[in-house]
């Protein structure tokens, strides 16, 4: 039995039953929900992820022909979440430029759209909060210098938590009252400063996160200035670089994958190594591991990739720390050569179930 709580929708979303007038109208709007909401992809390379999007097109287009609606009557897709990982736009200096300016009622109001601040409360930008965004700003920006090579494999959602949370412990060794003072928390209830949840204690700190995506998505829409706006096949597709950090932070049922394998390249080895240490040895190995860190508690997790971690002693860890400590196999099929077009590699089928979080 599944239970009253077993599913549930955003508080933003509306029953279907409100919706929707009947299912006809639901069934026509399901190629669109699909795309928009819920297949995600992501590739290194910005051709890849253009024919994926293409291909999503087609499909939706194929499925609206097949019940019988004239385009003019078949819904818009307005975006895709299929990815590339790719560096932010713009240059080092460009980033410290659009930093500079983002402090007082330009930090103020970058709060307010980030935060969703009800015009009735204030909001305070101190030099202090400025300082801090930009950071950590900084920090995701250099981060994102490695997407290019190490792709799916960036961290990005937890380095994003550590320098929060080193940010904030940073703050608090300075002064003590820092976080009182400057970010607002006692001021008397007339001035009604903005918190994350009314009542609750939380400072800047406490919201942070979305406000550095915000500031990220602000700076490559200014760094890009329409030049890859070309780039885009739905109108309402992401901007270069934000669209992967936005990606990494969500959490799937379902993770389909066919990685690369073999030695990861200069640029991106170091940070393999110590983000992977269980399974750097072989690229194929991390992005299972990595994989199974982005589903929830029983999730899948569907690979095809070479078949040497399932007998070569140099994948003992793989084996037993991941595929039988963290996860259980499900099926696997030994395919040996000739699977992957022209790749002489020997592969294997498997299917994983998330078990230990």
């Amino acid at each position: 039995r599944l239970g009253a709580d077993a599913l549930r929708r955003l508080a933003d979303l509306e029953p279907l039953h409100k919706t929707y007038p009947d299912k006809e109208t639901y069934l026509k709007d399901v190629p669109r929900l699909i795309i928009e909401r819920n297949i995600h992809g992501v590739d290194i390379d910005p051709r890849a992820v253009q024919i994926a999007g293409l291909s999503l097109w087609l499909r939706a287009q194929k499925s609206w022909q097949a019940q019988g609606l004239r385009p003019g009557e078949r819904p818009q897709i307005r975006k895709s979440n299929v990815v590339c990982a790719e560096p932010m736009p713009g240059d080092r200096q460009m980033l410290e430029e659009f930093l500079e300016t983002l402090r007082g009622e330009k930090l103020e109001a970058l709060m307010r759209k980030a935060w969703h601040v009800p015009a009735d409360q204030k909001v305070r930008a101190t030099p202090q909060m400025a300082d801090a965004l930009a950071k950590l700003v900084r920090t995701v920006w250099q981060e994102m210098e490695l997407a290019g090579e190490a792709g799916s494999l960036l961290k990005i959602e937890e380095t994003l938590r550590e320098a929060i949370a080193t940010a904030r412990k940073e703050s608090e060794e300075k002064s003590p009252l820092f976080r009182v003072l400057e970010y607002g928390l006692n001021e008397p209830p007339k001035e009604k400063y903005v918190q994350v949840v009314a009542g609750e204690d939380q400072d800047f700190f406490d919201r942070s996160e979305v406000l550095v995506l915000a500031a990220l998505k602000d700076y490559a829409e200014q760094a890009i200035n329409g030049e890859s706006y070309q780039r885009r096949l739905f109108a309402g597709d992401a901007i270069q670089g934000f669209d992967f950090i936005d990606l990494c932070r969500k959490s799937f049922d379902v993770v389909l994958m066919n990685p690369p394998f073999g030695a990861s390249s200069l640029g991106s080895k170091d940070y393999i190594t110590n983000e992977y240490p269980r399974t750097k040895n072989d690229l194929y190995s991390a992005f299972v591991e990595r994989g199974l860190n982005s589903i929830g508690h029983r999730g899948r997790l569907g690979a095809i990739s070479s078949r040497t971690g399932f007998f070569l002693k140099s994948f003992q860890i793989w084996r037993e720390e991941i595929l039988l400590k963290e996860a259980r196999v499900m099926v696997m099929t030994d395919l040996g050569y000739g699977v992957l077009d022209t790749a002489m590699v020997e592969t294997a089928a498997y299917v994983l179930q998330r078990s230990n979080l």
